[in-house]
């Protein structure tokens, strides 16, 4: 394969990764937490794409360091991986919060429709009870929309048909139940393995993009000027091992001078 290919295969995998991460961005709601959680999840599934074309890049530019064309994409790829460092480590707590908004939602949506069936049954059974014929608990049960009454069913006696019907709703009351049992507890322990699952990959990523990024005019990569910076912030200490040697001379030099 030439050497060329290298590069044209790094705009595919970037090509692969817009399109992808452009499907999550619609419909465009931005404020609303399940578009946030989509996306997050969009982005932490295809990110090794973009990744995988800066280490293509980098075997390239090791196969052919004098190619040109090689080169300023390798170069260009590097720079906008800081943005892509970056992104990763402000993806942490925005999916973090997104993930645990999408959680309570998704529990107040199914405690609100399982509490609007049991009002609503309510409602069937007080028009049951208050019925004074046939024909107007019929037409009751029309207005909420209630259980469909044929004519075999209106030639009824009036306490027999409010029977059946009450024992409809009987079995309707045991399904409402079961649908509240098997709501699960509302705790945020419940959608925490996957927040720190998307957690560890946002700074799984971060870590990776900056150990390939190079910031423009820089002469190392992004993680190893972190490091710079922190051994700077940190105090020089002496492993104990010199430390120790260092006293004895020291100690030595005092008792010559003596």
């Amino acid at each position: 394969m030439p050497l060329r290919s290298f590069g044209q295969l790094a705009l595919f995998l970037v090509l692969i990764f817009a399109v992808l991460t452009a499907g999550a961005l619609f419909p465009w709601q931005p404020l609303d937490s399940a578009w946030q959680w989509r996306l997050s999840g969009v982005l932490l599934n295809v990110a090794f794409l973009p990744l995988l074309a800066l280490v293509v890049l980098q075997i390239g530019v090791a196969l052919a360091p004098a190619d040109p064309i090689l080169k300023n994409r390798h170069r260009l790829f590097r720079q906008l991986a800081v943005a892509a460092c970056l992104g990763f480590l402000l993806l942490l707590p925005l999916q973090f919060s997104a993930g645990l908004r999408q959680h309570n939602a998704l529990g107040n949506a199914q405690l609100s429709r399982i509490s609007g069936a049991e009002t609503r049954l309510a409602a069937l059974r007080s028009v049951t009870v208050k019925a004074a014929s046939t024909s107007e608990l019929n037409s009751e049960l029309q207005k909420l929309q209630g259980p469909v009454l044929g004519p075999a069913d209106l030639a009824h006696p009036l306490p027999l048909l409010k029977a059946q019907v009450n024992a409809v709703f009987d079995q309707a009351q045991i399904q409402i139940n079961r649908d509240r049992a098997a709501l699960p507890a509302a705790s945020a322990t419940t959608a925490l393995p996957d927040l720190l699952r998307n957690a560890l990959l946002c700074l799984g990523y971060g870590g990776a993009f900056a150990a390939l990024a190079r910031r423009q005019r820089a002469e190392v990569s992004l993680l190893e000027e972190l490091r710079h910076v922190l051994r700077r912030l940190n105090p020089i200490r002496l492993p104990r091992s010199e430390a120790s040697s260092q006293a004895q001379q020291l100690r030595r030099l005092g008792g010559d001078e003596r």
